[in-house]
């Protein structure tokens, strides 16, 4: 297994009852995120606890996030599954003033002799870095299309 731990953090510039609105709406999630980072909701659930969703990052195998702990309007706790990767993942939402922080964090291992491989020559946490960049502006941008409630 190759341990993949990563923190990233941007300051989106709408309250936190906005954002929260967009990080909670799992069905809309295939809308906002980045088109070459696949996502399919596989299950839905009012309370978003038990919420399922199979993301499909670009040439990798396809795994599933469970939505594990929900503390409303601050944090969803993840569960990696299934597919190369298994471990957690937790969106925060902290206010600042009139915008909010987000951060979302992963602690996964990812299985396989190749992801092993290629993890000993480019950092795996700085894909994923990368990633989240591209997720962040869409969220942002999904954001900007929301009036305060």
């Amino acid at each position: 297994m190759t341990p993949i731990k990563a923190c990233d953090t941007v300051e989106i510039p709408f309250s936190p009852e906005v954002v929260w609105r967009v990080v909670s709406d799992f069905a809309a999630y295939p809308s906002w995120w980045p088109r070459r980072i696949r996502v399919r909701v596989l299950s839905l659930e009012p309370a978003l606890v038990g919420t399922e969703i199979q993301i499909c990052p670009p040439g990798a195998i396809p795994f599933c996030c469970r939505v594990t702990e929900v503390t409303s309007g601050q944090r969803i706790q993840m569960k990696y599954f299934g597919g190369i990767v298994e471990g957690e993942g937790e969106w925060r939402l902290k206010p600042a003033g009139t915008e909010t922080f987000v951060s979302y964090k992963i602690n996964v291992n990812a299985r396989g002799w190749l992801v092993a491989l290629i993890g000993r020559f480019v950092s795996l946490a700085g894909i994923h870095s990368g990633q989240m960049r591209d997720v962040f502006a869409n969220l942002a941008t999904r954001a900007a299309a929301i009036k305060e409630p």
